[in-house]
C-alpha cells in the first residue's frame, strides 16, 4: 500500500507528521490534489488546542491549501488535473457571488482560485471605488489577487476601435496572463445575460450561433452560473451578507445592452414570466442542433468534393442535398473565399447554381456553375500584387522584407513590456517572448497549411490554418500574400495582423519580449 505523508492531531494535543495511504478516487464527484502550498490559519490552532468539538484525533490539519489536481473522477465536468481559476472580478453582484462561492467550495471542487480585477479608469473616481472595493473583499477573504490597469479610452483611440471591443481584448488577454496557459477563466454571467445576447442578436441578424447564446464553456473560459437568474445571485448575496457595488453605466441607455436589459427584457417577461429561463433551453437546443448541422455540413461538403485546390464540388450531388445543408456549405464558401456573408448573395448563388453561370463573391474570386461541377477559383488573384518569396533572419533592428515593406523588432525586459502594454494593449497581438522561441526563428511569407493557435478574444480556441483565420477576417488575398509571418522549427510564431501563437506570448514571468512592428511603404 502507497503512503504519504500528512500532519495529523494527536491525543495529546500535539502535531506530527504520519504516513497514511494515498488517497483513491471512490465516488463520481471526488479529485485527488497533490498539496504544494499549505497554510496554518486560526480553525488549525483552534484544533490543536482542543477548541473545535468535532475535530477528532487523527484528523489531517492544513485545510487551507494551494496544490494541482491529479485525476478527477468520471462525475468531474469543471475541472482538470492542474486546474487554476481565475475569476474575472469586477465587484457587482455576479462577480462577488462567483467569487465567493468558489472560494468557499475550493476544497470540494479541488481547485486553486484567485481573482484578477481590471480597472480600465473610464468612470473617474468610481473606477477607483470598485478597485478599492475588490482589494478590500479579498483582503478579507484571504483570496490571492491581481489588479491590472490600463488607459481603455487612449488604447481605443489608437487601435481605432471603439472602447467596448478594445476594453474586452484587453480584459481577456489580461486574464488569460492571470489564469496561466492551464488555467482556467471564470466569468459571472447569468442566464438574464445570455437572454440579452440572444435578443441582441436577433436585432441584429442572425441564425443558430446567435441564438446559441453564451455557452457555458469555451476554451479556457467556464461560467458556473450561467444556469442562475439574475435574481436569484442578489438573493445569494442578500442571503450571506456579501456586499458589491454598481457601476453606473449600468444605467445608462446609450447602450445596446442597456436598453435590451432595462426596457425590452421587462416587456418580455410581461408576456412570459420564465422569458429568461425559456431563453436559455432554447440557447441549448440551438447550440445543440448548430453542432449537429456541422458535423452533417462537414460530412457531406467531404462527400460531394471532387477538388480541394481549387475547390470544385459535384454539381448532381450539391443540388441532391437539403437546403439548410446547401445554404450552410454556401456559407462556408462565403467565408473560405474571405467574403462578407450575406443572405441575398446566398440567394444569388443558389440562383447560379440551378440555372448556370458565375457569380463574384469578392474582387478576384468567382462561383462558377458550369455542367457538373461548382468551382471556387479562389486562386484568380491578381498575380502583379503577389511578391517574390522571402525569407529573413530574426534580429533586432530594421529588417527589409522586399521592395516597400520592413519590419522593425525591439527587444525590451519583461518590466518593460508590462508598462508599454498598460499604456497601449494593442502590442499584446505584436510581442514574442523571446526565451519561447525553439532555434532559428525567420520573418517569411506565408506558407500553405501554416497554423497559428490566437490567445483569447483575438481567435477562436485552438489552432486554426493562417488562410482560416484570414478568410473569417475577409483579409484580402493580396494583403496575404505581402503578409510577414515569424516562425521557427515548430511553426508560427507570430502572424501579420493576427498576432501571437499563444506557445510564444508573453506572460508574467518573460524576461525578454520583441516588440515587432510593420513598416509599409504603399506608394
Amino acid at each position: 500500500m502507497k503512503t504519504m505523508k500528512a500532519l495529523v492531531w494527536r491525543e495529546d494535543g500535539s502535531l506530527a507528521l504520519t504516513d497514511r495511504p494515498v488517497p483513491k478516487l471512490v465516488e463520481p464527484q471526488d479529485a485527488i490534489v497533490k498539496v504544494t502550498l499549505a497554510s496554518i490559519c486560526s480553525s488549525d490552532l483552534h484544533i490543536k488546542h482542543g477548541s473545535v468539538p468535532r475535530a477528532v484525533p487523527g484528523i489531517t490539519v492544513g485545510h487551507e491549501m494551494v496544490g494541482v489536481v491529479e485525476s478527477v473522477g468520471p462525475g468531474v465536468r469543471t475541472v482538470r488535473p492542474g486546474d487554476r481559476v481565475t475569476v474575472g472580478f469586477s465587484g457587482g453582484a455576479d462577480s462577488t457571488a462567483l467569487l465567493y462561492l468558489l472560494w468557499q467550495l475550493r476544497e470540494q471542487l479541488q481547485i486553486e482560485v484567485a481573482a484578477c480585477h481590471i480597472n480600465h479608469q473610464l468612470r473617474g473616481q468610481e473606477s477607483q471605488r470598485d478597485e478599492d472595493f475588490v482589494r478590500a473583499f479579498c483582503g478579507q477573504h484571504g483570496i490571492p489577487l491581481t489588479v491590472e490597469r490600463i488607459d481603455a479610452a487612449q488604447g481605443a483611440q489608437r487601435a481605432g476601435e471603439s472602447v467596448e471591443t478594445y476594453s474586452r481584448a484587453a480584459r481577456y488577454h489580461l486574464l488569460e496572463q492571470a489564469a496561466g496557459p492551464q488555467g482556467k477563466i471564470a466569468t459571472a454571467h447569468t442566464m438574464d445575460d445570455n437572454a440579452e445576447t440572444v435578443l441582441f442578436y436577433l436585432a441584429r441578424g442572425t441564425g443558430l450561433n446567435g441564438l446559441g447564446g453564451i455557452p457555458p464553456v469555451r476554451g479556457q473560459i467556464v461560467r458556473p452560473l450561467i444556469g442562475c437568474t439574475r435574481r436569484e445571485v442578489e438573493a445569494f448575496c442578500a442571503q450571506e451578507g456579501l456586499p458589491f457595488v454598481t457601476d453606473s453605466t449600468n444605467l445608462d441607455d446609450g447602450y445596446t445592452r442597456n436598453r435590451i436589459r432595462r426596457h425590452i427584457v421587462p416587456l418580455m417577461e410581461q408576456v412570459n414570466a420564465g422569458f429568461v429561463k425559456n431563453a436559455a433551453a432554447l440557447s441549448a437546443t440551438a447550440r445543440q442542433d448548430n453542432d449537429l448541422l456541422d458535423q452533417l455540413v462537414r460530412q457531406e461538403l467531404a462527400r460531394i468534393r471532387e477538388s480541394e485546390s481549387p475547390l470544385i464540388l459535384n454539381r448532381a450531388a450539391f443540388c441532391s442535398l437539403h437546403p439548410a445543408l446547401q445554404t450552410r456549405i454556401l456559407l462556408l464558401l462565403q467565408q473560405k473565399a474571405g467574403a462578407a456573408v450575406d443572405f441575398m448573395r446566398t440567394q444569388r448563388m443558389l440562383e447560379k447554381i440551378r440555372a448556370g453561370g458565375r457569380i463574384e463573391l469578392k474582387r478576384g474570386v468567382m462561383l462558377c456553375c458550369k455542367a457538373d461541377s461548382i468551382l471556387l477559383d479562389e486562386h484568380v488573384f491578381y498575380k502583379e500584387e503577389r511578391q517574390p518569396y522571402f525569407e529573413k533572419p530574426f534580429a533586432q533592428g530594421k529588417i527589409s522584407l522586399f521592395d516597400g515593406k520592413s519590419v522593425e523588432v525591439v527587444i525590451c525586459s519583461g518590466e518593460d513590456y508590462k508598462l508599454f502594454f498598460k499604456k497601449d494593449a494593442t502590442i499584446l497581438k505584436n510581442g514574442i517572448d523571446c526565451d519561447k522561441m525553439k532555434d532559428i526563428a525567420v520573418f517569411r511569407q506565408r506558407k500553405e497549411g501554416d497554423r497559428i493557435h490566437l490567445s483569447g478574444r483575438q481567435g477562436a480556441a485552438g489552432s486554426r490554418t493562417l488562410k482560416k483565420l484570414w478568410n473569417d477576417r475577409k483579409t484580402p488575398q493580396p494583403q496575404r500574400w505581402r503578409a510577414a509571418v515569424l516562425a521557427d522549427k515548430e511553426g508560427v510564431l507570430w502572424a501579420e495582423g493576427l498576432g501571437t501563437d499563444r506557445r510564444a506570448a508573453p506572460g508574467p514571468h518573460s524576461r525578454r519580449v520583441a516588440l515587432i512592428r510593420i513598416e509599409e511603404d504603399l506608394g
